[in-house]
C-alpha cells in the first residue's frame, strides 16, 4: 500500500511539473517586449542627481518638528503655544537652509 502511495503522488507530481512547463514556454515569446519604453520612464540615468525634495524634508515637516520641540521647551518654561510658534518659524526656516546647502553643494537639483 506505501508503495502505491508513493507511485501514485511521485506520477501526480511529474505531471503537475510536466503541465507547467508546457504552459509557460509557449507564452514567453507571445508577451516579449520588442521596443524600448519611452523616453521619461524607467529608472534615471546612473549619474543623475535626485530632486530637492526627495533629499531633504519639506518645509512643512520642518515646522511640525520644530513646533513639537517649541511647545516641549515652552511648556516647561509655562508658555507653550509661544513656543510651539518660535519652533515652526525656527524649523521651516532650518529646513530652508538645509535644502539650499544641499542644491548648492551639488546632492540634488
Amino acid at each position: 500500500m506505501l508503495r502505491f502511495s508513493i507511485l501514485c503522488s511521485a506520477t501526480l507530481i511529474s505531471v503537475g511539473v510536466t503541465a507547467a512547463v508546457a504552459v509557460s514556454v509557449p507564452a514567453d515569446p507571445l508577451y516579449a517586449q520588442y521596443y524600448a519604453p519611452p523616453s521619461g520612464y524607467g529608472y534615471p540615468a546612473p549619474g543623475s542627481r535626485p530632486p530637492c525634495y526627495a533629499v531633504t524634508p519639506g518645509p512643512f515637516q520642518g515646522a511640525a518638528r520644530g513646533a513639537a520641540g517649541g511647545a516641549l521647551i515652552g511648556a516647561i518654561s509655562g508658555n507653550a503655544g509661544r513656543g510651539a510658534a518660535i519652533g515652526a518659524g525656527f524649523g521651516a526656516l532650518r529646513g530652508a537652509v538645509r535644502r539650499g546647502s544641499a542644491r548648492s553643494a551639488g546632492a540634488c537639483y
